[in-house]
């Protein structure tokens, strides 16, 4: 069993994606630009901006290496070195000889020594901290920290870097991947799936499975047969085969799915039914990242950004033993509080409404609000609801389960519902949904499964279906006001037009 993995191996030759994995966009709004890295024997090199800039050579002697944002760490006789900002020289010594794995994520560093895993969080010379001994591999993604031991127990804790493990299986896990608030896990072929809170049930999803892979609320199986099966949406069943028996290797990233059959390298974008386009022959290994497509063919790197359609760059002629593509830092939002002072202008407490954007940018990720009709509409929703505040509570409802949250939760089924699907307790504490921890999350799963429809109504530029989903009192009067916002939001987010086709404001 194996699976697309970020820097965990040192394997020279390991072909891997870098960056964080993220839910599914429109394909002109997926991200673009990074950094790209080369191994050529063991001499590391970097580029950043455009695919065809020049390549800066990093370090040499390299036995691994990993890219995260504006990081890159290499491990070279044992020793593992992290810089950050530019491509020249800058290298920190974190441990100085006797790392055999190691991973960036955001602040973090995460590394194997003998089988004891340490974490750094912060400047590069933070002081690691001893997570856990008897490691067989790790895994760092977001807050969440998750080891599988040589026992075959697979741990996970979330927050910081104190104790706090929970044991997701006791003694018979193969491989594991965290991705958002999901957990996927292999008991040799059998592949499960849990959501939510670490103590959250896991859900059986599919026998036979050789490699899996999560992305945003996709899950893909590549299973024994060499069928590839795909699904979005929640945990239960609903498999599309993207192909029946020919899959020899896949990835899925943002809204797209690329698989080999031998060497022949396909791709598709949008829906899991979309129509396949054939990228490239004799390929023997691939990335996807943002709105680039990367391939070696006959020891050469090859790499193309835009559409599916021809347009490759040869980035590295020969020699190419390995390769990252990593996306621009995460610091680069999907919303920041310049967007929304720049449509709404006067927001109230900038201070409260700036802390909780990292986290609300994370879930609109998560729920792929991550298009300009989607984040358009979904901003002139919380301007409305909260004014963009985490903290926001109904005004004069005495009710336990009052209006709460950037979405004003409200209700009792509600508020269970959203319990039972993020694995905590809203309606034996009914504050929490109004916290900087759970008012994101609960925006989500409102915005996607409660109404799992709204992201469609966005990209029908149908604001009237939105407000409709979203449902709150006096629509004659609020219902104009919202599109209205959603007008302008939109403008600010398509470049400053609005698109041609007819906006409707009316609930059908």
């Amino acid at each position: 069993m194996s699976r697309i993995r970020r820097g965990i191996s040192l394997v020279v030759a390991a072909l891997a994606l870098v960056g964080t994995v993220v839910p599914a966009a429109a394909a002109r709004d997926r991200p673009t630009g990074g950094r790209m890295a080369v191994l050529q024997g063991d001499r590391l090199y970097a580029n950043e901006g455009d695919i065809a800039a020049p390549w800066v050579l990093q370090e040499e002697g390299v036995d691994g290496y990993d890219l995260f944002g504006d990081r890159i760490g290499v491990v070279k006789d044992g020793a593992l070195l992290v810089k950050e900002g530019d491509l020249e020289p800058g290298w920190h010594t974190v441990n100085p000889d006797s790392v055999t794995a190691f991973q960036l994520e955001d602040n973090r560093i995460g590394y194997l020594d003998h089988g004891e895993l340490w974490v750094a969080e912060g400047a590069l010379d933070a002081e690691p901290v001893l997570q856990e001994r008897d490691v067989k591999e790790f895994q760092l993604h977001g807050d969440r920290i998750g080891v599988l031991k040589t026992d075959g127990s697979l741990l996970v804790k979330e927050g910081d870097l104190g104790p706090g493990w929970e044991v997701i299986n006791p003694d018979s896990v193969t491989d594991f991947q965290l991705s958002g608030d999901r957990i996927a896990f292999a008991e040799g072929p059998e592949l499960w799936v849990k959501q939510g809170d670490l103590s959250a049930d896991p859900v059986f999803q599919e026998r036979d499975v050789r490699k899996f892979q999560l992305s945003g609320d996709r899950i893909g199986v590549l299973k024994s047969d060499g069928s590839l099966l795909v699904k979005g949406g929640d945990l239960e069943p609903g498999w599309f085969t993207v192909n029946t028996d020919s899959v020899t290797d896949f990835q899925l990233d943002y809204d797209r799915i690329a698989f080999t059959e031998g060497g022949s390298l396909w791709a598709k974008e949008g829906s899991l039914d979309a129509e396949l386009v054939h990228q490239e022959d004799g390929v023997s290994a691939f990335l996807l990242a943002g709105d680039r497509v990367a391939a070696v063919k006959d020891g050469a790197l090859l790499v193309k950004a835009g559409d599916l359609g021809p347009g490759w760059h040869t980035a590295a002629p020969a020699d190419v033993t390995g390769f990252r593509l990593v996306l621009p830092p995460r610091g680069s939002g999907l919303v920041s509080l310049a967007d929304l002072k720049a449509i709404f202008g006067y927001l109230g407490d900038e201070r409260l409404i700036e802390e909780g954007l990292p986290k609300l940018n994370e879930e609109m990720r998560e729920g792929r609000i991550d298009n300009p009709a989607r984040i358009a509409a979904f901003v002139a929703t919380l301007r409305r609801e909260s004014g963009f505040r985490y903290n926001a509570q109904e005004a004069g409802n005495p009710s336990n389960y009052r209006g709460r949250g950037y979405i004003q939760l409200t209700g009792v089924a509600n508020y269970r519902g959203a319990g039972d699907h993020l694995g905590h307790d809203f309606v034996g504490a009914p504050d929490d949904v109004a916290t900087l921890a759970w008012s994101a999350p609960v925006a989500r799963y409102y915005w996607t499964v409660a109404r799992p429809n709204t992201n469609d109504y966005a990209d029908a530029l149908d604001m009237g279906g939105v407000s409709k989903n979203i449902g709150y009192a006096n629509p004659t009067q609020e219902d104009p006001r919202r599109c209205a916002d959603f007008k302008e939001a939109l403008r600010h987010f398509n470049g400053g037009e609005l698109p041609p086709t007819r906006i409707n404001c009316n609930r059908r």
